[in-house]
C-alpha cells in the first residue's frame, strides 16, 4: 500500500504520515510550494503526473485542497484525498472539485452541507484533530509551569500585520458604501453563530463600487459569487482584527493576559505580548498552565471548531471559546468547554472560572478526556480509509 502525500507547511503532517505508516501505508513524500502553485501552468501539472507514472499508488493525500492535484490525479485515474482545514479556501469553489477522483474533507460543516447542497457527491464532513500522544510525552516541570501560568492567554494572529492593507482597502471606498460596510461589519462583528455578512454586502450599487474602487477581480474558474471573493479576504477578517483587538484591550483592563503572537501590538499596552510560541512542545505548556484558554474564532470559519480549540482540549487546558455551532455535535458546554455569546457574557465567564478552580479543571479533564478518545488522528485517518475502501467501485 502506498500514498504520495503533498508536503507542504501544514500543520498535521508528521500526525498524518505516523497514522499512515502505523497502518501500513508505504509513504512517499511529494514537496511542494502552496504560495508557487498554479494549476494553469502545464509544466507543474507535467511535473505531478510525471511522479504519479513512477510508481502505483493507492491514493494522494494534501492538507487542503489544490486543483492542480486534482487535474494531475485525474490523468492518471488515481484518488486524491484532500482534508481541508484553511479558511478562507477559495479552491473548494474551483470546478475541478468536481472530479470523480476527488475525496473532499471539510472541517466546517456549513462549508460541506454548502456543497452538497450543489450537488457534490465527493465532499465529506471531517472535523480537525489533536495529536494527544504527542502532547502528553512533553512533560512540564514545577519551572516551566510557573512560568507559563496566567489567568488569561490567547494564542494566535492579531492580524495587525495585515491591518495596514486591509484597512487601506476599506479607505479606498466612497463614504456611501464604506458606511454601509462598516455597518454590516458591526452587525456581523456581535452575531454569534450565524454569518450573514456575505448575503448583507449582496447588493448591486455595493458590489459595483467595491470592485470599482478596490478592483479586486473574481476568478473566472471559481463558482461564487464576487460578495464572496470580497467578504472573506477583506471584511471578515476586518471584523476579526476588531474582534480579537476589542476583547484583549478589555480583559487586559481587569486581568493579566499573555498574548503569543508573532507581531509587536502597541494598541495593546496592557497586554503582555510574549511573542509566538516557538513550538508545539511550548504552546501545549502555555494550554496546560493557562487558566483560561481563548478561542476566538476567524470570522471566515463559519460554523467549524478552530484547530486551536482541539489543541486547547487535547494539551489538558480549560477552553473559553466563542459559540460556533460545531462544537455542540461533539462537546457539552459546561462540561468539555466553555462558550461565550457576547462580550458581557465573555466578562462573566472568566470572572466566574477563574474564581472557581475546582470546576474548572475539571471540565479541562473532561475535554481531554473526550479529545483524547474521539478526536485523535487514528480515529480520523480511519475515517478517511473507510471512505475510500467503502467506494473501492468508485474510480476505476
Amino acid at each position: 500500500m502506498r500514498v504520495l502525500f503533498i508536503l507542504w507547511e501544514s500543520f498535521g503532517n508528521n500526525d498524518v504520515i505516523e497514522e499512515l505508516d502505523k497502518r501500513g501505508y508505504e509513504v512517499v513524500l511529494y514537496k511542494f510550494n502552496r504560495k508557487m502553485e498554479d494549476y494553469r501552468d502545464p509544466r507543474d501539472r507535467e511535473k505531478l503526473i510525471e511522479a504519479l507514472s513512477e510508481q502505483e499508488y493507492d491514493f494522494v493525500f494534501s492538507f487542503d485542497y489544490f486543483p492542480l492535484v486534482s487535474v494531475a490525479c485525474a490523468v492518471k485515474k488515481v484518488k486524491y484525498v484532500a482534508w481541508v482545514y484553511d479558511s478562507v479556501l477559495f479552491s473548494i469553489h474551483h470546478y475541478t472539485i468536481a472530479s470523480p477522483y476527488n475525496y473532499i474533507f471539510l472541517f466546517d460543516k456549513t462549508d460541506y452541507y454548502e456543497l452538497k447542497q450543489k450537488g457534490l457527491t465527493n465532499v465529506y464532513y471531517l472535523p480537525l484533530a489533536a495529536a494527544v500522544e504527542r502532547y502528553d510525552s512533553y512533560k512540564m516541570s514545577d519551572e516551566e509551569r510557573e512560568v507559563y501560568e496566567v489567568p488569561i492567554s490567547f494564542v494566535g494572529s492579531t492580524y495587525s500585520e495585515n491591518r495596514h492593507g486591509i484597512y487601506k482597502s476599506m479607505c479606498q471606498l466612497d463614504d456611501y458604501t464604506r458606511g454601509y460596510v462598516d455597518g454590516c461589519m458591526q452587525v456581523q462583528k456581535n452575531m454569534y453563530g450565524n454569518f450573514i455578512l456575505e448575503d448583507m454586502l449582496a447588493v448591486p450599487d455595493i458590489l459595483k463600487n467595491i470592485e470599482t474602487e478596490i478592483g479586486m477581480k473574481k476568478d473566472p474558474d471559481l463558482y461564487m459569487g464576487y460578495e464572496r471573493c470580497i467578504t472573506y479576504p477583506i471584511f471578515a477578517k476586518y471584523i476579526t482584527v476588531m474582534e480579537r483587538q476589542e476583547i484583549l484591550s478589555m480583559l487586559s483592563e481587569k486581568y493579566k493576559v499573555a498574548l503569543y503572537t508573532l507581531k509587536r501590538t502597541p494598541s495593546l499596552p496592557k497586554i503582555d505580548n510574549r511573542g509566538i510560541a516557538g513550538t508545539k512542545k511550548e504552546t501545549c505548556f502555555v494550554y496546560r498552565a493557562s487558566k483560561i484558554n481563548l478561542n476566538i474564532t476567524l470570522k471566515t470559519i463559519r460554523s467549524g471548531i478552530p484547530l486551536r480549540a482541539f489543541e486547547i482540549m487535547g494539551s489538558g487546558g480549560f477552553l473559553l471559546t466563542n459559540y460556533q455551532t460545531d462544537f455542540f455535535d461533539f462537546f457539552e458546554p459546561g462540561v468539555d468547554f466553555a462558550y461565550y455569546d457576547s462580550y458581557e457574557d465573555l466578562m462573566e465567564k472568566v470572572e466566574y472560572y477563574l474564581s472557581h478552580d475546582k470546576e474548572r479543571e475539571e471540565i479541562a479533564r473532561n475535554g481531554y478526556e473526550k479529545v483524547k478518545k474521539y478526536h485523535n488522528y487514528h480515529v480520523r485517518i480511519g475515517a478517511i480509509l473507510d471512505i475510500l475502501d467503502n467506494d473501492k467501485a468508485k474510480v476505476v
